[in-house]
């Protein structure tokens, strides 16, 4: 009734083959859905990102110098002053303020925010897919978009939402240091008492803008310790690429953190220094060499890593010269 059982396997093969070719084929139109074009012109061409989520922002340009700490919740887009902007998504209109849109789309789970923009699209209307929504405000230079699903805002330039983004350029680490209330080098340090650990380190979209100070925070950064035998002793990261960040920036930016900046017709270069996880007392270890390996990664993955050898030497009494014999 059944056939030779090699006849019954070869048709259960057969049989997996279709129902796997089924799935894929099922889930194909779901992941073509998450995906996106540019909001501004041409759709389907990158275009430079000046800004990221999760980048340092604050009410001035020196984090620790100002009274608001946050993280940014988008991407900010380089473009000219009165360029359009575009849905990148059809759903319904609603107004953040004077110069922001956002655009829900019908599932009511992601909404899509156009910001500095002057908008032309109407309050509680529905727009269609590359609907224009408005043109970039005079002095800006670019369009803040950002995604939220769920209510939470997420990176839209993981894999498979804003596209095309192309980056195989890896961060930039420019240096390792401790902290006791002054930075220094770690590179040879002998290190006592409690101190904090912490790296300078950023990244460059391979896009370059008409912003010259055009640099985003990595999204991952992580540390690992060592002892002289090679245990680790100590290890952490900073996720900064998936969603919005949901810890105080201030747990994750150290003193010295600057964001990008445009002030009395002045760019400056932000800069991003990172705690390496909290206040380490060295007391609790072992006089002795040990190193850190940090490491640095873009949301493509690239990937840059220092590491850094130190010496842990606590209480141990001063050597006294000896004079030599005469």
């Amino acid at each position: 009734m059944f056939g030779s059982p090699a006849k019954v396997g070869m048709a259960t093969r057969i049989l997996v083959a279709i129902l796997a070719a089924a799935t894929v084929a099922l889930a194909l139109p779901a992941l073509a859905s998450a995906s996106y074009g540019w909001p501004i012109k041409p759709f389907g061409h990158e275009h430079p990102v000046r800004g990221q989520l999760n980048d340092p922002r604050m009410n001035g340009s020196d984090f620790y110098a100002s009274s608001s700490h946050t993280f940014h919740v988008g991407l900010d887009i380089a473009a000219p002053d009165g360029t359009a902007v575009y849905a990148v998504a059809p759903g319904w209109v609603h107004y953040l303020s004077s110069s922001a849109i956002a655009i829900r789309e019908t599932n009511d789970v992601t909404t899509f925010a156009y910001w500095h923009i002057r908008p032309v699209a109407k309050r509680g209307k529905k727009v269609k897919l590359h609907a224009l929504l408005g043109y970039i405000e005079p002095g800006y230079g670019h369009v803040h978009f950002a995604e939220k699903r769920n209510d939470i805002y997420i990176n839209p330039l993981r894999r498979g939402a804003l596209t095309p983004y192309v980056d195989t350029t890896p961060p930039t680490i420019s240096s390792v240091s401790y902290y006791d209330g002054n930075y220094h080098d770690l590179t040879n340090a002998t290190l006592s008492g409690a101190v904090k650990l912490t790296v300078s380190a950023f990244d460059t979209p391979q896009m370059a803008s008409n912003w010259p100070w055009a640099v985003v925070t990595p999204t991952w950064i992580g540390w690992r310790l060592y002892d002289s035998t090679g245990n680790k002793i100590l290890s952490g990261h900073w996720d900064l690429g998936t969603t919005l960040c949901p810890l105080n920036p201030l747990e994750v930016f150290s003193p010295g953190t600057i964001k990008n900046s445009f002030i009395n017709n002045t760019s400056g270069v932000g800069s991003y220094d990172y705690w390496l996880g909290s206040q380490w007392d060295t007391t609790r270890v072992a006089n002795g060499s040990y190193r850190l390996l940090t490491t640095v990664r873009d949301i493509r993955g690239n990937e840059t890593l220092k590491s850094v050898s130190f010496i842990v030497a606590n209480g141990l009494a001063p050597v006294t010269p000896v004079a030599p014999a005469s």
